[in-house]
This record gives structure tokens, sequence and C-alpha cells, in this order.
């Protein structure tokens, strides 16, 4: 009735179930494209003043689309429970059509009559997939007007077009929190709507590409039955001048007839819909030769296109490009086919628009990564190499990191000249941004205490470490080596080394035997949990000697057993030429490793000049 009074089933309005549905469109008193597209339709093809897609919830109606409604309610997009004649639609679940709605007991006193000018109405459920009613899709007249019945039939298919776009969003919203949920809204919206499937379809393989090109590909390979084009392209603006074409060479029509980079004010299909930022649709040439000059028709027919649809993209901040189908044959779509290649427009927008955040996520997490890790020194006597490869393919950081840093003072008194020289190998918790970032402080306060002592010994400087990030409460956990190298005169270098809980070092001798050194104390990032100091070890590297340090990426493997593992590191380093450091140290993780990375891995190598000192 819209004013007071007891009405029958209006308990159905606070429905748990019904609202819980309403809320899932995602949908409410803002401006919805593609549904102010569908009201526009009804509008048009109804020719009725006013038409709204209209969203009931017990305190009044959202409108999410809507066109030809006056001020303030075009601003508004909503209206309270007394100017509202949809919610009988959602109360009596079943159509409401009024020729006069001031002659109508139900609604006489209604206020939608005097401030919105409501006189005739027609209005069709709209559903979720099991079949509760969410709201109405109406026609409205100001004035008495009769309905016809092919009025009513047409109502009704639009609203069946819009009932399946409101599923579309619901089951959207499902399979991004379950896939389970998203498998069984598909087998409900497959009974309810056929066109549905694709939809739900496109969602799921969308979610899944990693680049525009798959983005492209994906869509191709979607769009099939009686939709079916024979062109798919897909165009992305570019600083808000460009439009920029994604080619597919592997369609048997296309690519487009036209330039690949054009500008948006040029007369294509793609421009328009940029343009306008609505569904473009031309049925067949004559409507391609009202809108476009003689030369894009007459590449188009070139082509053996006859009739194109150009959907919007729309990105969080506006449009981002266009979609466009286009058939050998002239091609009248239905408002139903409108709104399948609409909504798969915003699945595919909303898939380039992830794509591009996850490209610059990677982006700049690898220039994180890369300015966190060293550049070797050359210091005389030593040749250094290091490799780095992260466990995660998205963001290609880590918490496993290696340094070099040279330090002169800190010599025997015996020593030859020459620079003496810190290394480290450490691995912080962790395989990702975060980790990386801890990773950066620890490296960072390593390199200070080393520099400020630089006689160490490295169980004082790791020790220092733990201090200072406890105190900064950087909850920095992991495994670490970090050894001291001086130069001796007999060529060989000296080295002092402290290990917190890491993978033994590896030590292949000139000679060709090979040592697995692992004495260790416990985790880095515990010291209260140890029983006594932190210990330094020592021994001497011989010219020709190679030392191998490495994080338990490269040797820690599910059903492995990891000594077995580090001896055949060991002895793969052992056999390996010395000759190039870098590709030894590519060979030995492809050996152990492969292509299937389970945790980051770093490695760094110093060999020792196996020819004699200068006297």
């Amino acid at each position: 009735m819209g004013v007071g009074g007891h009405e029958p089933g209006v308990a159905g309005l606070t429905d748990v179930r019904r609202l819980a549905a309403l809320a899932e469109t995602g949908l409410g008193a803002a401006a919805d494209p593609a549904m102010d597209q569908v009201a526009e339709q009804v509008r048009r093809l109804l020719r009725a003043p006013v038409a709204l897609v209209s969203l009931v919830s017990a305190d009044g109606q959202a409108l999410p689309g809507l066109a030809g409604l006056g001020e303030p309610w075009a601003s508004q997009r909503s209206t309270p429970p007394s100017h509202s004649f949809c919610r009988h639609v959602v109360i009596g679940a079943r159509s409401l059509v009024v020729a006069n709605a001031r002659l109508d007991p139900r609604l006489e006193h209604s206020l939608a009559i005097p401030d919105l000018g409501v006189v005739a109405y027609a209005g069709v459920p709209l559903t979720d997939a099991t079949g509760l009613v969410l709201g109405s899709l109406c026609a409205v007249d100001v004035e008495p007007r009769r309905w016809t019945e092919d009025e009513l039939d047409l109502l009704a298919v639009l609203g069946q077009g819009c009932s399946a776009r409101l599923q579309v969003l619901i089951a959207e919203r499902d399979a991004d929190r379950e896939r389970v949920r998203t498998d069984a809204a598909g087998r409900s919206l497959s009974q309810a709507f056929e066109r549905s499937q694709l939809l739900l379809a496109a969602s799921q393989a969308l979610a899944r590409t990693n680049d525009v090109d798959e983005i492209r590909s994906v869509v191709t390979d979607l769009v099939s039955g009686d939709i079916a084009p024979a062109y798919v392209g897909l165009s992305l603006t570019q600083g808000g001048k460009r439009l920029v074409r994604v080619d597919d060479p592997d369609q048997s029509v296309g690519p487009e007839p036209v330039d690949a980079v054009t500008t948006l004010d040029a007369q294509l299909p793609t421009a328009l819909a940029v343009r306008e930022r609505a569904l473009q649709v031309f049925r067949d040439e004559d409507e391609l030769a009202a809108a476009f000059p003689e030369d894009i028709q007459r590449a188009y027919r070139a082509v053996g296109l006859r009739s194109l649809a150009c959907a919007p993209l729309w990105g969080s901040e506006g449009v981002i490009g266009a979609l466009m189908f286009g058939w050998a044959g002239g091609r009248d779509l239905d408002p139903i086919e409108q709104v399948v290649l609409t909504t798969l427009a915003d699945y595919v927008a909303h898939a380039v628009e992830r794509t591009r955040f996850l490209q610059r996520r990677i982006t700049v997490a690898h220039q994180l990564q890369d300015a966190m890790l060293t550049d070797l020194p050359t210091v005389p006597g030593l040749r250094l190499a290091a490799r780095y490869w992260p466990a995660s393919d998205d963001d290609k950081v880590g918490g496993d990191w290696f340094d070099a840093i040279p330090l002169r003072g800190l010599r025997d008194p015996s020593a030859t000249e020459g620079d003496a020289l810190a290394v480290s190998v450490g691995d912080i918790t962790g395989h990702d941004t975060h980790a990386a970032a801890v990773m950066g402080q620890v490296r960072s306060m390593a390199r200070q205490a080393t520099w400020e002592r630089p006689d160490g010994p490295p169980s004082a400087i790791v020790t220092a470490v733990e201090r200072a990030c406890a105190a900064v409460g950087t909850g920095a956990s992991g495994t670490l080596i970090h050894a001291h190298l001086r130069p001796l005169p007999t060529g060989g270098w000296a080295m002092r080394w402290t290990n917190t809980g890491h993978p033994p070092l590896i030590v292949a001798r000139a000679s060709g035997a090979v040592e697995v050194i692992g004495s260790r104390d416990l985790l880095f990032g515990y010291p209260e949990f140890r029983k006594a100091p932190l210990r330094d070890h020592h021994t001497e590297l011989a010219p020709g000697d190679t030392l191998l340090l490495y994080t338990d990426g490269l040797v820690e493997r599910r059903r492995l057993d990891i000594d077995d593992e580090i001896a055949i590191a060991a002895r793969a380093v052992a056999a390996a030429s010395k000759a190039d450091l870098h590709t030894l140290l590519d060979n030995l993780h492809q050996h152990l490793v492969g292509d299937v990375r389970d945790d980051d891995v770093v490695l760094l190598i110093v060999h020792i000049d196996p020819r004699p000192p200068a006297t």
C-alpha cells in the first residue's frame, strides 16, 4: 500500500536469507553502469518516461539502475517505503501491473504518486538463483496507461536478464570466498539461465590470468555458443589519451583492420564505447555506415565483419578500455545477450586491473630485493660469486640473503698486505615481502656491527645483531653464518666464523678432498634459550680451496634426507671446474633443485687464488 496498515506478507521484506542475498549483490544506492543500461532499455523499448531497477529492503528501496527519474531521487538513488510500489512485487512474489494508481485501493495513498509522479506502473520480480525476490524491474508512466501484452512480455524478458546479472554478481562474490560454493552456484544458475554459465566460466578463468595477453586469449576461447563472434578484440587505454589494441594472431579473423594504437577521439567502435561509457551495438552494415566514415566501413568489410558490439571496461577509476565482438553477418543482440556481453566486459576489466596490480607489485618487490642484495667486492687473492633464487613466483622476494664486506684492519700481525673480508649468508623465516623487509633490517644491522667490530670475533657481531633486533622489535628469526677471512703469508686465508642453526659450510680442497663442517649453535633470534654464548670456529683455506655457503633451500626437500643432499652438493662442488664460478652455482642449483622450488635459495662461493703469494 505504501502507507500505514497491515500488509499480508510484509514479513518477507525482513527474511534473513533474502537480505543476505541482497547484500551479496554488492549493489545499493549508487549507480551501476549495467543496471542503468537495463533501465534505459526498458524506458526506450516500452516508451515509458521512467524505468527503475529497484532492490527492496524493509527500510525502502535502492535504485542501482534508473532512467528518466527526476531530482532529488535520481541523485539519491533511493526512496523510503512510503514511495515504493516495488515493495509490493517483493511481498507478493509476483508481477504488479497498474493502469492508474490513483484508482487502486492498494496504492492510492502512496506518496510516490504526488512526489514521484507515478500513475501507471508495471513491475516484474528480480530473483536470486533460489527464487528469493530481491526487487523489481519496472516501467513507470506519469499518465494512466493500459500496458499491452507485448510490453509486459518484453518487460519479463528484460527482467530475466537483469535477474541473471544479479545472480552472477552473487555467484562472483561467493567465488572469492569459496570455490565449492561457486560450483554450486554455477549449477543452479545454469538451470535458471543458460548464458550465465558463460559468465561464471569467464569469472573463474579470468581470475587465474597473469597478463593481458592471457586475458585476451581466455575471452576468445570462452565466447562460444549462440553468441559466438568471429572476432574478439581487447583495447586498453594508455595515459588517458590513447587506446592500444591487444592482438591475438591465432584468431581466424583479424586483427582489427585499424591501427593498433589510436587516440580516444578516433572514429572507431572501441573509441566510441570508451567515450560514451556504454555498450555500442551496430547490427549490420547500414548501422556501421551511419556511424563511421567510409574508410572504416571498408576496412571492416575487408576482413569479413558486418556487425559489431563494443562494451566499455569499467575499472575502479573509470573506463580503462573496450571489449569488441565482431560477426561475419548481421547480428541483432537481444537485451539478455547485451547484459551477458556487458557483464563479461566487467570481468575482463577486473582481471586487467588485477594483473596490472600484480605486475606492479612484482616489479617493485623485485627492485626491493635487488636493492637489498650485495654487489660482490673485488678482493685480491679471492674470486667470489653469488646467486639468489626466490621461492615465490608472485613477489620474487624472500628472507634469504648474502653479504660480503671488505674490511681493513682485520688482519693478523703477520698477514700480507690486502683486504680482509667478512661474508654472511642468512635465512630469515618467510618467503614474502615481509620476510624481505625484515631481512633488510637484519642485514643492515649485521653490516653496522661488523664495521664497528672489524677485529671480531664473529660471535660477538651476531650477538650484537640479536640484541639490536630485540631492542627494535623486528621479530627476526632464522639461521645465519657470519665469517671473517684474513690473508696469510702462505697465500692462504684464515677463516673464523659462527653458525646459528645454519646448514654446514662446505670446503672443497685443492687436493680434491671435501669437508662438510657442521658445528653450529641454536637458531638466530633466540638468545634467551641458549645455555652458553655463541662459539667461534676456525679453519684455514689454502690456495686453490673453495668455500661454499648456502641456505637450506638448496638441500632440504620433502622425502629426501638432508644429509644425503648436502653430501651430493659437496661432491658436486669438489668435482666442478672453478674457472667460471657463476656457471658452477647455476649448475649446482639445477642439479639439486631444478625448476620446482619449495624455498628461497642463496649460494655464495669463495675461491682462493691458487697462485703462490708474491715474494
